[in-house]
């Protein structure tokens, strides 16, 4: 689909785009961003480095050395990706706090569907996308919402044992050995403390089932962060009262009136 902007619109995209060169340093990082940014948001389906490169329209003599600086730029060039996603969220949450305050903080994950087994952390697994198992990779995201927009802050790309766990599939992909297998709930968690760390307006942590485990709610609490998870049927709760002392015994969350007595309320609870 074509998009077109104005000229307002081109001053900001510009704007943007330099303040992110400023971060990444050497002008053939900022010249590498320019064009692969464009690339991603411009015409085409095809969103990786030989198509961007074909349509940013070099020579057919220059186009193989263009190739080669934009992949070196994604995947061997020293810059910090954190640091340019917390640029960019604070840039875009300057706009959103202009008009609406920050409610929620969103913990999601999407799957990016693939037919191959080279993309890292690709495997057969569940995604929401597909609404089944299929091969793909699965990225953990954190967003922030407004009442009437949202935007991602931050994003983790889960890593499975089936290539944490295999050497082969490590080298070959250049994956940092820091970089070990994580839960989603751990990588959550992970974004969650860098968003705090770096004073991002505050809102509700809501997410699904899947973060839903002790870990991850202690983890929030230790933060000094609202949640408001979503739990399978069965999961133990117990009532609690003004003071946080647990009334009678644990009974499953899909039956809280039961669990708070005939005409009693039934918040809060408390997980068990």
């Amino acid at each position: 689909m074509d998009i077109e902007i104005d000229r307002a619109a081109t001053q900001r995209l510009r704007e943007f785009l330099d303040a992110i060169g400023v971060i990444l340093g050497t002008p053939q990082r900022r010249e590498n961003f320019a064009r692969y940014a464009l690339g991603l948001i411009g015409d085409g389906d095809r969103k990786s480095v030989e198509p961007i490169v074909a349509r940013a329209g070099p020579s057919v003599g220059h186009m193989d050395a263009a190739h080669q600086r934009l992949l070196h730029f994604i995947t061997d060039s020293a810059w910090d990706d954190h640091v340019v996603r917390l640029a960019a969220a604070r840039y875009t949450l300057a706009l959103l706090t202009k008009t609406a305050v920050p409610w929620a903080w969103i913990v999601d994950d999407t799957g990016f569907l693939k037919q191959g087994k080279h993309s890292v952390g690709v495997q057969r697994q569940y995604t929401g996308t597909a609404g089944k198992v299929t091969n793909c990779q699965i990225g953990v995201s954190l967003s922030v919402a407004t009442p009437q927009d949202h935007v991602p802050i931050d994003f983790e790309l889960y890593l499975p044992t089936s290539w944490a766990d295999d050497p082969a599939r490590r080298a070959e992909a250049k994956i940092p050995n820091e970089v070990q297998f994580q839960t989603k709930p751990q990588l959550a968690l992970a974004m969650l403390r860098r968003a705090v760390a770096a004073n991002l307006p505050r809102g509700t942590v809501l997410a699904d089932e899947g973060y839903s485990s002790a870990e991850f709610r202690e983890g929030c609490r230790k933060l000094g962060l609202d949640y408001a998870v979503s739990v399978s049927a069965p999961t133990r709760v117990w009532v609690v009262d003004a003071r946080g002392h647990r009334r009678g015994d644990a009974l499953p969350a899909c039956d809280p009136r039961r669990a708070a007595g005939r005409g009693a309320r039934v918040s809060p609870l408390h997980l068990a």
